[in-house]
């Protein structure tokens, strides 16, 4: 059967890319009539709002809703209004910058299928301008305690085409159970971006939930295209992000506890 799917795309200032997305997410070879698209514009000043608002209305598309929030209020607020408005079956959350392959919708929809155990899937991720090179097979939890792409920076030479569990989904195209969100809650706000899906993916292990890879779904990304990679509010964000993760998740006794973990696999690694 057929499933419903929202697909959530946060905005902002986006207007270099947003309609390359929404292209390719038009294009797939999913049913139209089976999925929507929302996209939440986070307050955007570069006329990226207005320039969506007018092509959904010229191309009369069947199911898309358009949510503009007064400000920027930060990726993981606007996932959060997606999820929010979505009232199908799945959610897929999914970055502006990112073009899709034709078939990546009904793979990860596929894959869920067939992975009824899983509550998240994720994407097969290549750096868009180097079709070469990956950006993300699912995402990590590193014994210090951060996040990572599984496979960043890699050619692909075809090592990761297995279909397998993995610690978490990367939110920048990530499907969902909508039932996942009513469990363990949204995004925490609080990250405004970078990190919120480390933080949802540890709480959904926590609470015994799967995520599996699907590397037949396919999609190419840019990568803090908006936010400038290795800026200044970049680094900033992501340093203090991983400790979030650390404060909100962890005990002091736990903390202490990894701490010889990692002292112990320095050691090892040093040897």
């Amino acid at each position: 059967m057929t499933k419903r799917v929202s697909i959530v795309i946060p905005n902002w200032n986006g207007k270099e890319f947003i309609m390359s997305c929404l292209k390719s997410v038009y294009e797939s070879d999913y049913p139209l009539e089976w999925y929507e698209v929302i996209v939440v514009d986070n307050g955007s000043k570069d006329g990226s709002y207005e320039m969506v608002e007018e092509r959904f209305n010229e191309e009369g598309f069947p199911e898309w809703r358009l949510i503009r929030l007064p400000k920027n209020r930060g990726f993981a607020r606007a996932c959060n209004e997606g999820i929010i408005s979505a009232e199908w079956e799945y959610v897929v959350l999914l970055n502006n910058d990112v073009e899709v392959t034709p078939q990546w919708l009904s793979e990860l929809v596929g894959g869920m299928d067939r992975h009824p155990e899983c509550s998240m899937g994720t994407s097969k991720m290549v750096q868009y301008d180097n079709r070469q090179q990956l950006y993300n097979t699912g995402d990590l939890f590193k014994i210090w305690c951060t996040g990572g792409g599984r496979g960043s920076g890699e050619i692909d030479t075809g090592q990761y085409e297995e279909e397998e569990y993995v610690f978490g989904a990367c939110a920048g195209a990530g499907i969902y159970r909508k039932a996942l969100f009513e469990k363990i809650g949204s995004l925490d706000d609080n990250f405004f971006i970078f990190s919120e899906d480390v933080d949802f993916n540890l709480r959904a292990q926590l609470a015994g939930e799967r995520c599996v890879y699907l590397p037949c779904a396919v999609v190419y990304h840019w990568g803090t295209a908006t936010i400038g990679f290795h800026s200044n509010r970049h680094v900033f964000l992501s340093l203090r992000n991983d400790l979030f993760v650390l404060m909100k998740n962890y005990t002091l006794k736990e903390l202490w506890q990894q701490r010889q973990k990692i002292i112990s696999f320095a050691l090892k690694k040093a040897i």
